[in-house]
């Protein structure tokens, strides 16, 4: 009895086996190192927030230099996995490779927005509704934001290698083009009790309080960066400053937090 002659199918082939030994199997390969970036992030964000690493280590080296980089590399494997599939093997090795583009496009489009914000935002890390006469942070909270922090400085600005649109600007200056809400609340201020209670409220853990001056601290909840805030209570008016310890740039969260406990202490 004659062999009988069948016709090769690419999907039956990749069944048993053959198109494995062929390379078709790498889908699934790319797939795996596609989620390395994520994880990655992952595990440096959880080690920041925990306090195992420092957020210049986690945070400046890990997930804004090398994370970026193994995206990149996995969204080149991945894009040849599917190239691969589409030929060859596309109903079952396709959904794994285009799972690997989707993971790893996503996280480099997370880069890339991030990078949108960093240009949309001044390379600033702190916020002051009175620069004529700065609010001052007592000696005990200068000594828990410890010697790594930025320092909290009368008349800062930003450094003229920094950023060409913001260089040689002082912070005063910055504030009042990109942050034009946080001024003085003129008027009789709330007690020191009532401001406790706001900003317990608004998520902040207070450090100290006196009848004139309340302090506290606000902890990102991702990765664990805190800012350092301080409520002045004048007899006429209300002045309020936050400072990030470690945050290079604040992407505008000291101004946000700073307007959204103005608008509490105006109710």
């Amino acid at each position: 009895m004659p062999d009988e002659v069948t016709h090769f199918d690419a999907e039956t082939a990749v069944d048993t086996g053959q198109g494995r030994r062929k390379g078709l199997g790498f889908a699934p390969v790319a797939f795996v190192i596609s989620l390395f970036a994520p994880l990655t992030y992952g595990v440096a964000m959880l080690a920041t927030r925990s306090g195992y690493i420092s957020y210049d280590l986690g945070f400046n080296t890990i997930a804004l230099t090398y994370v970026p980089k193994i995206a990149t590399v996995s969204m080149i494997l991945s894009a040849l996995s599917l190239l691969i599939s589409v030929f060859k093997a596309p109903k079952t090795y396709g959904p794994w490779a285009l799972a690997a583009v989707i993971v790893s496009g996503s996280v480099l489009a997370g880069y890339y927005a991030y990078e949108l914000r960093l240009k949309a935002n001044p390379p600033i890390h702190e916020v002051a509704t009175d620069w004529e006469r700065p609010v001052t942070f007592s000696s005990k909270l200068t000594m828990a934001r410890g010697p790594s922090a930025h320092p909290v400085e009368d008349s800062p600005y930003v450094g003229r290698n920094v950023a060409y649109e913001w260089a040689g600007q002082s912070l005063a200056a910055i504030n009042a083009q990109t942050c034009p809400m946080a001024s003085s609340i003129p008027g009789r201020p709330k007690d020191a009790a009532a401001v406790v209670r706001i900003l317990r409220q608004e998520g902040y853990v207070v450090f100290g309080q006196s009848d004139w001056r309340v302090e506290a601290i606000w902890e990102d909840p991702w990765w664990g960066n805190r800012s350092d805030l301080v409520v002045r209570l004048d007899p006429d008016k209300t002045d309020i400053r936050s400072v990030s310890r470690e945050e290079a740039v604040d992407l505008g969260g000291n101004c946000k937090r700073v307007t959204a406990l103005i608008q509490r202490l105006k109710s």
